[in-house]
């Protein structure tokens, strides 16, 4: 797979620079958008959850006697957001290369991967607000460090998701709209909106089905690593790359056994 990966990493740049220049080409306000549109949700999930259901966020790890309910849902946003918009964008760049898929040979998963990369520069660029927004409430760690490699679990974690199911979706096309149905539910169970404490403390059978979701072990590391400034278990980061790769690998694998004829699908 890495070996293919090299290969083509030409062509997986040339669909990247293609999807980057029109992303936002019709746009007054251009890649802004990237920024706006979470900070928009970020500010009315705020607003509803902490002022009107005064769900309190955890201590902050600088300061057990301050916390900061926006930092912590966007430390959840950031990560939920790179698995959803991964496996989106993988599902939909092969139907929208359809016709270049059926006059041109080359590697259908290219054009996701391209896309992939310009999706990963705009979760770059949320990291950089979230940084920001840390070092305003001076909760800055050495634990910050392993943001790194969880978000890159994270990153593996979706993309392989996302290649199994962008093949299925090109045979059956409902696919799409069900796996939207699925992650509008997967966000509200996942511990992003409210602390996992929070549900532990409500009902044994929510707290079992949340802690069973594989985006709340994504999600949690990065609320100990950036915002709670807490070094998780040894094996919690390795463990989450190893998934990670092992879901890119198996969704690899799928994708060019199941794509030879993804052109006569499209």
């Amino acid at each position: 797979m890495i070996g293919e990966l090299y290969r083509q990493r030409a062509l997986i740049w040339a669909f990247a620079q293609r999807d980057f220049s029109t992303r936002y080409r019709s746009s007054v306000l251009g890649w802004s958008w990237s920024l706006l549109q979470p900070l928009a949700t970020l500010l009315v999930y705020a607003a509803v959850f902490s002022l009107v259901f005064r769900i309190q966020a955890p201590p902050l790890g600088a300061d057990p006697e301050r916390t900061s309910f926006a930092a912590f849902l966007f430390t959840g946003m950031v990560t939920f957001n790179l698995f959803s918009g991964l496996l989106m964008l993988s599902m939909t760049q092969l139907k929208s290369n359809g016709e270049l898929l059926r006059k041109v040979h080359f590697p259908a998963w290219t054009p996701i991967l391209g896309a992939s990369v310009v999706q990963l520069i705009q979760v770059a660029l949320e990291v950089v607000v979230l940084i920001g927004m840390f070092m305003w409430q001076r909760n800055i760690g050495i634990s910050w460090l392993l943001a790194i490699p969880i978000l890159l679990a994270t990153a593996m974690f979706g993309q392989g998701v996302g290649l199994m199911l962008s093949v299925l979706n090109a045979r059956y096309g409902d696919v799409q709209h069900i796996v939207q149905v699925v992650l509008q539910a997967l966000y509200f169970l996942t511990p992003i909106l409210y602390p996992l404490a929070l549900v532990e403390g409500t009902a044994d059978w929510l707290a079992a089905i949340v802690k069973a979701n594989p985006l709340t072990w994504f999600v949690e590391a990065m609320h100990q690593v950036m915002y709670s400034l807490i070094w998780p278990q040894w094996w919690v980061v390795p463990g989450l790359l190893l998934l990670g790769f092992g879901v890119l690998w198996a969704g690899f694998t799928v994708f060019k056994r199941s794509s030879e004829d993804i052109g006569e699908l499209l």
